[in-house]
């Protein structure tokens, strides 16, 4: 009975220590946006990709040289440090490129202007 006993403890501790040790192990997707602009602004992408616990990440803003584009991103480091990248406005394409780094988010702002008006705002994050 106390050898029955102490299989099934056995079995019950393996168990949970294989259930803690999966739940504490981060997995990180790899975020891929890439959608239009409302109104034929033209279009917008963040690519975030993960490797061995690092990211990097890649933000565009792209469409007529009729508009000028702007990209403002925030990555936010795993020691909580904040890295604010501004492209100031571009005629027709906006660009940020990140090289693999302790990141734990990126959060880019994209606007589209025409003129001195902000005709779009979009936000977008990825981790």
């Amino acid at each position: 009975m106390v050898k029955k006993f102490l299989k099934i403890a056995k079995s019950i501790i393996a168990t949970m220590s294989i259930i803690t040790l999966i739940g504490s192990i981060t997995v990180f997707a790899d975020t891929y946006i890439n959608k239009d602009f409302k109104d034929g602004y033209g279009k917008y992408m963040l690519d975030v990709n993960s490797s061995s616990g690092m990211r990097s990440c890649e933000a565009r803003a792209w469409g007529s040289d009729n508009y000028k584009y702007k990209i403002e991103l925030t990555t936010v480091l795993y020691d909580g440090q904040e890295v604010i990248n501004d492209t100031g406005y571009n005629n027709g394409n906006s660009y940020i490129f990140r090289s693999y780094e302790w990141a734990e988010d990126y959060q880019a702002r994209m606007i589209v202007r025409e003129g001195v008006y902000n005709r779009q705002t979009v936000e977008v994050s990825g981790s």
